[in-house]
């Protein structure tokens, strides 16, 4: 039995600009992003055992008395910005008790009794219950609470039951009347929402998007200004470069089997504003995104190539930062909508007809992903204004534009080992910050209204 004291609640903080960021985005992470159920469970729990401040328990170990409570602890501590942003949404990241959405206290405790009623006259369904109630108090802890306050409350929380397979109703209908069963397995639909997010594969805002192989290598042509952003003033900035007349040459490796990927750019932009006179200036360098979420940008011994020169490494990313989205997931485009085809297109390397796939956030940033009917891909970017189709000609004030044609020749299946996505020496001893969107180092201009590429 575990006690959870409204009492020891200390004042909430406010969701900060990269809490509203994640609460308006549809797409998790990669690092919290699973296959199936059951991979989905296991990262969630792994980001969970390293979230500073929490302790974590099995599920087991909890009962659902205990869960309430602990609900009835989120709730208080909640910032109700976020809960705004879900409802406005439909989000299924809505408050909801024992299959019903709300987020009004007076009705989560009728729906906590009586679901409390229906476990009484059959106890065989607290497990089902149980794990449901896990599911839930997590989403709560994650999607509800600011950061700093998860970090502050020194909560005992449940780790997600890590089912190879769910709990099904035909096994209980023939000794429990239908109608209880059908109750406490519709909170169990609901409460399990987060695998529509998280478990690949389990959702899709349309079914035009195709899945990337699950390694790939290739090769684009970029435009736009990379890094995009300074340490003194936020993308979209006056001082920043917004012009994309020119371009430049992109290799990358990918590998959703390691939940990496290395973006190595021909040219950098002068990034002596780090503080370091070997940081690029014109010149190449890679950007590195590791399996737990960190990510480094260093130059390369030669362009176009992974291994570093050992002169210069920063940090862009730390691991945990759960409101930064990492290496992409291969089915990441899934949550963008789909807008129909263009005809018409001339790009770097592919002209004629392309499906569109859009997405955007506040302040006015769009992004945009196109691909061939045969579902390759043709041009990724974002920016202050939608090509709708077309190749992208002008840039414009606020979010800078950025894009890379892909090279459709290129775009292989291939086999990476982990070594292939190593932190280069050079980056494990670095203390040099270049936070990018999403940091918790970043400027608070645009950290509610960036993503990282």
């Amino acid at each position: 039995m575990f006690s959870f004291s409204l009492a020891s609640i200390v004042a909430s903080a406010s969701a900060s600009p990269s809490d509203l960021f994640r609460a308006r985005s549809s797409i998790p992470g990669s690092h919290v992003q699973g296959l199936n159920h059951l991979d989905m469970t296991q990262k969630l729990n792994k980001a969970l055992q390293t979230n500073v401040g929490l302790q974590s328990r099995a599920c087991a170990d909890f009962s659902v008395e205990d869960l309430m409570q602990l609900q009835r602890v989120l709730f208080e501590a909640r910032d109700p910005t976020l809960q705004g942003i879900y409802k406005e949404a439909d989000d299924l990241r809505s408050l909801a008790a024992f299959g019903t959405k709300t987020d009004d206290l007076a009705t989560l405790e009728l729906l906590w009794a009586e679901e409390l009623d229906v476990l009484a006259k059959f106890p065989a369904l607290r497990e089902v219950s149980r794990d449901t109630k896990c599911h839930e108090a997590v989403m709560w802890l994650v999607h509800h609470l600011p950061e700093e306050s998860r970090a502050s409350l020194g909560l005992e929380v449940p780790l997600l039951p890590e089912r190879a397979t769910q709990h099904v109703e035909s096994h209980y209908e023939q000794a429990i009347p239908a109608e209880s069963v059908q109750r406490v397995f519709r909170a169990y639909a609901t409460g399990l929402g987060c695998s529509v997010a998280h478990a690949s594969g389990a959702s899709s805002a349309s079914s035009e998007w195709v899945q990337w192989p699950a390694e790939v290598s290739y090769e684009a042509t970029a435009h736009g200004n990379f890094p995009f952003w300074d340490d003194s003033s936020g993308p979209g900035c006056d001082s920043c470069d917004h012009t994309i007349d020119g371009s430049s040459k992109l290799k990358v490796m990918y590998s959703s089997v390691h939940g990496a990927e290395n973006l190595m750019h021909q040219f950098c932009s002068d990034m002596t504003w780090t503080g370091q006179s070997s940081a690029p200036k014109n010149s190449p360098c890679n950007h590195l995104f590791t399996a737990d979420g960190s990510a480094y940008i260093y130059t390369p011994k030669n362009v176009l190539e992974p291994e570093a020169d050992g002169r210069f490494c920063c940090k862009s990313y730390s691991a945990g930062q759960h409101q930064f989205t990492g290496a992409v997931p291969r089915d990441w485009m899934k949550g963008l909508t789909y807008a129909g085809t263009a005809s018409g297109f001339k790009g770097e390397h592919y002209s004629g007809e392309v499906k569109m796939f859009t997405y955007s956030i506040g302040r006015g940033l769009q992004f945009w992903y196109y691909a061939s009917p045969d579902g390759l891909p043709v041009e990724q970017g974002e920016g202050c204004y939608q090509p709708n189709g077309q190749f992208p000609t002008r840039s414009c004030s606020g979010p800078v534009v950025l894009f890379h044609d892909w090279n459709q020749s290129t775009f292989q299946s291939t086999t990476w080992s982990a070594e292939d996505f190593a932190v280069p020496d050079v980056c494990q001893s670095t203390s040099v910050m270049c936070s990018g969107p999403g940091g918790t180092d970043f400027n608070d201009w645009y950290a509610d209204a960036a993503v990282a590429v």
